[in-house]
């Protein structure tokens, strides 16, 4: 009885010293209606640029430079399309990695008593069925600074962002599918 009570103490102080709520991180995200960043996305080896606009009510817009790759969500329907392809390929947005960060109160919900301290950043893991998904939070000004995941092909995926512009005025048609498709 005494080891399992020593056991349950030191899980409940290793539990409180690393995992915890940031309300600086939460207040951030709280307060934030969209985002415009630059990103390096690393698939395996490989290289890709660009930058997008994740809106927190489930939207986004991703334009890859040398690529030319598009990604839109509206909400509901993840677009992407390729630049030498006639047609795009459609998925639920709720099928997808981006239902966790395109969604604000799903994100304060897994922050609160989830986030664990590292040497250069905050960390959010998400387990979620087949999903999992770092997110990777700056300790200076408490923004996202990019995220890792297996996409559906297998493959490490990392992304870095640097965020340069929030709550933006963001025109009305910019998540419209037809525009893309």
């Amino acid at each position: 009885m005494r080891t399992i009570f020593l056991i349950l103490i030191f899980f409940f102080i290793f539990g409180q010293k690393f995992a915890y709520s940031d309300p600086k991180i939460i207040k951030k995200i709280s307060d934030t209606k969209n985002f415009a960043f630059d990103f390096e996305q690393f698939i395996n080896d490989k290289k890709e640029t660009g930058n997008c606009i994740i809106s927190f009510d489930n939207k986004m817009i991703c334009k890859y430079d040398e690529s030319g790759k598009i990604i839109v969500s509206n909400g509901k329907i993840l677009l992407i399309r390729n630049k030498n392809s006639n047609f795009a390929n459609t998925y639920k947005t709720e099928n997808t990695y981006f239902k966790y960060i395109l969604n604000k109160e799903f994100l304060i919900s897994k922050i609160e008593g989830n986030v664990v301290k590292k040497e250069k950043n905050f960390l959010l893991s998400i387990n979620d069925k087949n999903n999992q998904l770092n997110i990777f939070f700056d300790k200076n000004n408490h923004l996202i600074k990019g995220w890792e995941t297996i996409d559906l092909y297998g493959n490490k995926v990392r992304s870095n962002i640097v965020v340069k512009n929030i709550n933006q005025k963001l025109p009305e048609n910019i998540f419209n599918l037809n525009l893309y498709n």
